[in-house]
């Protein structure tokens, strides 16, 4: 309650004030009788002080100056000073000391009684606490019955909606989510944001917005609260003033829906845990540890609602770098949009996500991936992918062991952010035998003492050989003067000591040129300072 609302009540109405309008917006929560100075021992903030002015007879000037000091800085709502036969008149110093510190004065008869004045200030300060205490009590009523029907947030936001009157939004951005009731302004920016002061019922931060809308070229004042939680990393709730001024009993409401909301989130995190296991331990089975028994195969499927067509697809990422497993849920949920049905497989160093399809659908492709996954490849150049061949239920097994044999191999041999069993051919021969260094024999010494020692020509014979021996193609790729080409081609001919027109003496040269690029690509890769 204002200061000047109350000076407008009961016994309160005869009273004077000496400071003009100074204070008159104070809030007053609580009211006190003090006879000494200690005040910081008693007051605290938004309290009026009733006194008589015995209290400060015979007070030196400096213990006047800290007495005011103390109230400023504490807060009090105001000074009341009630006369008697013997005190007629403030001292106009001490009026003076009020509009210094800015205290309201307000001086009252000797014919009010403390008792009364009492009465007055905490009359309408208990029917509004009990007003609000009313309204708590029937907004938990109103959502104790929902929560018996385990609502979903729509519901929640619903029932909100109809408490508080005013039109609402609840917005999950990370999960790109709102949802809203009541009539909205659209295209709205945000010219300012003021934190909101919180009282004796609220324990959220809350802001006050002032919102422009584009569109219908008007202002609004909205409440935003920010609900932490673990099911939502950044979840906003929005409430649409049709009032300039914030009810206490709006924030009672607020702070209810609130709670019901973080009660919902925690369920919601939890069944999501639950599932997450569940599945996790499913694609486990089916994946990792495949059953030789076929009917005990087709009864995992079958739980896993992975058992209605007849081919399968694995694809597959590393997750070993923080910054791929800060993104793992997005890319998790990336990939599994690319066909209905799929089910993934959570390691500590990479996942796995399993499809079930139709063949004749076509499986999945590099192509497809890529796109898909565009932006995040763009944010994350160390994200390595692989992709499966296609199998029948049979050789499902095989699927995770091709997955993983692409990612060994990339991290070994770079050969792209996306790769298929297709494109590492040959290699994969190495890498089930556990022999990815014997693949440093299909190196010959001159050519790696040439990527050691004069780096430029060696990415000019590697340019030669990916625009198929064609000298005016390496040229354009690389923007160099096609003499520049033959010149360096010429002398790392001879260093290497080869015949470029021995096409079988080539080969063998461009198979140890592809290991050594691929090699100090997946270098490049895995180290973030280069």
């Amino acid at each position: 309650m204002k200061l000047k609302e109350l000076l407008s009540m009961g016994d309160l109405k005869t009273s004077k004030i000496l400071t003009k309008e100074i204070g008159l917006e104070n809030d007053v929560e609580s009211a006190m009788v003090l006879e000494a100075i200690d005040i910081e021992q008693w007051s605290k903030k938004n309290q009026l002080i009733l006194t008589s002015f015995y209290a400060f007879d015979g007070l030196s000037d400096q213990l006047l100056e800290e007495f005011f000091s103390k109230m400023q800085v504490i807060g009090v709502s105001g000074l009341v000073v009630k006369m008697d036969r013997f005190i007629t008149m403030i001292p106009t110093w001490f009026i003076d000391l009020c509009f210094k510190y800015e205290i309201p004065l307000i001086k009252i008869s000797q014919e009010v009684s403390y008792e009364k004045i009492l009465l007055t200030i905490y009359e309408p300060l208990l029917n509004h606490q009990t007003h609000i205490l009313r309204t708590y009590y029937e907004v938990r009523q109103r959502f104790t019955k929902l929560e018996k029907s385990y609502p979903s947030l729509e519901a929640i936001m619903q029932e909100f909606y109809q408490i508080i009157g005013s039109p609402c939004s609840l917005k999950l951005i990370d999960k790109h989510i709102e949802i809203s009731y009541g009539e909205q302004a659209k295209d709205c920016i945000v010219l300012s944001r003021k934190p909101v002061t919180n009282g004796e019922f609220t324990k959220n931060d809350y802001s006050l917005l002032e919102l422009y809308s584009q569109s219908s070229v008007k202002t609004q004042q909205a409440i935003e609260v920010s609900i932490f939680n673990s099911y939502s990393s950044n979840c906003l709730l929005l409430v649409y003033l049709n009032e300039p001024e914030i009810k206490e009993t709006d924030l009672v409401i607020i702070e209810n829906t609130i709670d019901v909301l973080q009660e919902k989130f925690n369920t919601e995190r939890l069944l999501k845990k639950e599932r997450y296991t569940r599945l996790n331990n499913l694609a486990d089975a089916i994946l990792q540890n495949t059953p030789a028994n076929p009917d005990e195969l087709d009864s995992l499927l079958l739980e896993a609602n992975m058992s209605l067509f007849p081919s399968y697809q694995a694809v597959a990422f590393s997750t070993r770098s923080t910054t791929i497993q800060l993104s793992k849920e997005k890319i998790l949920s990336l990939l599994r949009s690319l066909k209905v049905r799929s089910i993934f497989f959570d390691q500590h160093s990479y996942s796995v996500v399993l499809f079930n399809f139709d063949g004749a659908n076509g499986s999945i492709t590099k192509a497809q991936v890529e796109n898909l996954l565009a932006e995040t490849l763009e944010t994350n150049p160390d994200l390595s992918i692989a992709i499966s061949n296609v199998k029948s239920k049979n050789d499902i097994k095989e699927l995770l062991m091709e997955c993983l044999d692409i990612l060994r191999f990339n991290e070994e041999f770079y050969s792209g952010a996306i790769v298929s069993l297709a494109d590492i051919g040959i290699f994969r021969y190495f890498i089930q035998n556990e022999q990815l260094n014997e693949i440093n024999t299909f190196v010959p010494k001159t050519l790696q003492q040439l990527a050691n020692n004069n780096y430029d020509l060696f990415e000019t014979f590697y340019q030669f050989l990916r625009n198929e021996r064609n000298y005016k193609q390496t040229a354009e790729a690389m923007f160099l003067h096609s003499k520049t080409i033959r010149y360096r081609l010429n002398k790392a001919e001879q260093i290497l000591a080869i015949d470029f027109s021995n096409p079988l003496q080539l080969l063998n040269y461009e198979i140890g040129t592809y290991i050594i690029k691929m090699r100090r690509n997946a270098h490049e890769n895995n180290d973030p300072t280069s």
